[in-house]
């Protein structure tokens, strides 16, 4: 992502850009690993950008609130940070700790299966209205005597 680029979207998404801002997003864009803000942390250090962490958690939280990025909520364990805004389903490995986007065909066909009259009862029940639907798959890596012949 150009220069150009990053200023177009934080300002579409009403973000003041900055230097220290377009390393993070940077970071974030260029992994799939749904890193955490210590993780970001040490990507953009290593860049040789010079931010402390209180500033990478500013900086994550903002983008969150203003939907530039997604915060993932894994019970135990620290939150995790994705650029890909756009719906989609994770995987979480309880075993190794990642985070995977499970492939994008198979995410819309999980996220299409949802009965919209589900939701609609949901909405009219308790008075509130639906933005989107987030599922969150918990798994592990199969061991080689779990393998189905």
């Amino acid at each position: 992502m150009h220069c150009d680029q990053f200023i177009q979207r934080f300002k579409q998404h009403g973000v003041r850009p900055t230097k220290r801002r377009e390393a993070v997003y940077l970071a974030l864009q260029e992994t799939k690993s749904h890193p955490t803000a210590e993780e970001v942390h040490a990507m953009v250090v290593s860049q040789g950008c010079s931010l402390s962490l209180a500033t990478i958690y500013s900086t994550l939280e903002l983008f969150t609130r203003e939907g530039l990025v997604r915060r993932m909520s894994i019970h135990g364990r620290a939150d995790r940070y994705d650029a890909t805004t756009s719906s989609h389903l994770h995987l979480h490995l309880e075993d190794t700790g990642e985070v995977l986007d499970v492939p994008s065909e198979v995410s819309q066909r999980v996220i299409d299966s949802v009965n919209p009259e589900i939701l609609r009862r949901i909405e009219d029940e308790m008075d509130i209205e639906v933005d989107e639907i987030e599922f969150h798959i918990v798994g592990r890596r199969r061991t080689p005597s779990s393998v189905k012949s």
